[in-house]
């Protein structure tokens, strides 16, 4: 058994390894499967492979700088998608007493109290100040 455990450290010396895209991309060929499942479906079953491959092509690559761009670009994809769920959360759990508005100068997102009518706003970000008509 250890004869292995040394055949396999010798042969993953230099590769890339597992990442946060490798873990997505197996948690996407899970769920394909798992809908592959219940819609049979040849599409649903080469995709699921087309993933698997991929990770494990990325896990024995040699090329790390590569690798770590994909993955960096992955991250801030996710990262992004984050932000606007828990905004979109935050904006349906505050839908009664505040509103959410963009600055027209710097597009920074502002929480503002819900006050029907003309409100005069300053941006605490870029200091322009501005006038906002609330209707509802």
């Amino acid at each position: 058994m250890n004869n292995f455990k040394y055949r396999l450290a010798n042969f993953m010396r230099g590769r890339y390894g597992m990442d946060a895209l490798y873990r997505a991309l197996m948690a996407g060929t899970v769920i394909l499967l798992v809908l592959h499942v219940f819609f049979p479906s040849p599409v649903l079953y080469l995709l699921s492979l087309a993933c698997t491959g991929y990770a494990f092509f990325r896990a024995f690559s040699k090329n790390h700088a590569r690798r770590a761009a994909e993955n960096q670009k992955y991250l801030a994809l996710r990262s992004a998608a984050g932000k606007k769920l828990l905004q979109a959360r935050n904006r349906f759990r505050d839908r009664r007493t505040h509103r959410y508005r963009a600055c027209p100068h710097c597009r920074q997102m502002l929480r503002l109290t819900r006050k029907i009518g003309v409100n005069h706003i300053k941006c605490p970000k870029c200091q322009h100040e501005f006038d906002l008509n609330i209707r509802f």
